[in-house]
């Protein structure tokens, strides 16, 4: 079982492209204890929480004596009970990555390349990638495979390529990018040419080093890469049951984007899940998106994922062109890659996908 807790909606950051509501709600000790109880009483032998703001580490006391109870609970169990965090970095120190390494949370880092004085500024506009630096070397110290993440906006969508170079180069096998998905973010046909462009320049970047001590793992590519030579899905949504979202109130929610919206409330920590209404929410997000049946990207794409389609077109089967657009830049670079990892025969892919 998974539950991702959203601990606060504050941030100490004040990024370009931040779509969340920012304010001083945050998650007591009481409803976290409650979503922890709640999870254990499935009876599932392997639990996980997604540790979400909002800046999680805002609420580090509150991390600290939640996953301080939980481990206790799990003893009765005997499970696998493990957590991810998604920072900006700026409160990380060499205490809460001890606490994580005894925890099992996995850690990922919000950081943009070049482009993190651009576009992620703290409340009075000043960069802080100058902050991340030290912060970078403590994450990696303990974590080395710790996910890098990063965000391009249509004005800056050509340093894409060269930012994720700088990721690696300072250190992190593992990064992913988005594209900021805001409505009036700016995306026209000419921003999207460019990023079709920027992904076949990392294509390179990851063909260059696929095959080294320390290979880089494009994660928008590898989901790719496998989904088609796997025969599976890129991703599977199961919305409302593979990972429910839990305010900081306590009430319960299908997803992420489907936060704080009345009509897709499934109960809370203290009641319980409601079944019927979480059944009926996963009934629907079953149904085809018409606009994609008959594609033959269809099972690679995320056309797919309910909460991105409702946040950004109030259907949870309506596909914003964007994102098609953007879905079919990365797999065509992502089978280019492929294609001639193949061609060379390279070990790495070849012990990975065989003949």
């Amino acid at each position: 079982m998974n539950f991702t807790l959203h601990l606060t909606a504050d941030c100490n950051l004040n990024c370009v492209y931040c779509y969340e509501k920012h304010s001083s709600l945050r998650m007591d000790m009481q409803t976290a204890i409650a979503a922890c109880d709640l999870m254990f009483s499935f009876g599932h032998k392997k639990n996980g929480f997604s540790l979400f703001g909002g800046e999680p580490l805002l609420c580090r006391s509150l991390i600290e004596r939640l996953t301080a109870y939980a481990a206790e609970r799990n003893k009765a169990l005997g499970g696998e009970l493990s957590y991810k965090l998604t920072t900006n970095g700026v409160l990380l120190d060499e205490e809460f990555l001890q606490l994580a390494d005894d925890r099992n949370i996995e850690i990922a880092l919000s950081h943009d390349g070049l482009l993190q004085d651009i576009q992620r500024v703290d409340k009075a506009g000043r960069g802080t990638a100058e902050r991340l630096e030290p912060k970078i070397d403590l994450l990696l110290r303990r974590q080395p495979d710790a996910v890098a993440m990063l965000t391009v906006i249509p004005q800056h969508v050509e340093r894409l390529a060269e930012s994720v170079e700088w990721l690696y180069r300072r250190g992190f096998s593992r990064v992913n990018s988005a594209i900021d998905m805001r409505p009036d973010a700016g995306w026209d046909d000419a921003s999207m040419e460019k990023l079709a462009a920027e992904y076949f320049k990392i294509a390179d970047l990851m063909e260059a080093h696929y095959d080294s001590a320390r290979p880089l793992r494009y994660l928008n590519f590898t989901s790719k890469i496998a989904a088609r030579l796997e025969d599976r899905p890129c991703i599977e949504c199961r919305l409302g049951i593979k990972q429910p979202s839990i305010a900081p109130d306590g009430r319960i929610y299908p997803c992420n984007q489907f936060l704080n919206n009345e009509e897709f409330l499934m109960g809370d920590v203290f009641c319980g899940i409601d079944a019927e209404k979480q059944r009926r929410i996963f009934e629907e997000s079953l149904k085809a998106e018409d606009t994609c049946v008959g594609c033959s990207l269809e099972k690679r794409c995320r056309h797919h994922c309910a909460c991105l389609n409702h946040s950004l077109t109030g259907n949870m089967h309506e596909v914003p062109p964007v994102q098609c657009m953007e879905e079919q830049a990365v797999i065509l670079a992502a089978d280019a890659l492929a294609a001639r990892l193949y061609e060379k025969k390279s070990p790495r892919f070849m012990s990975s996908y065989g003949e």
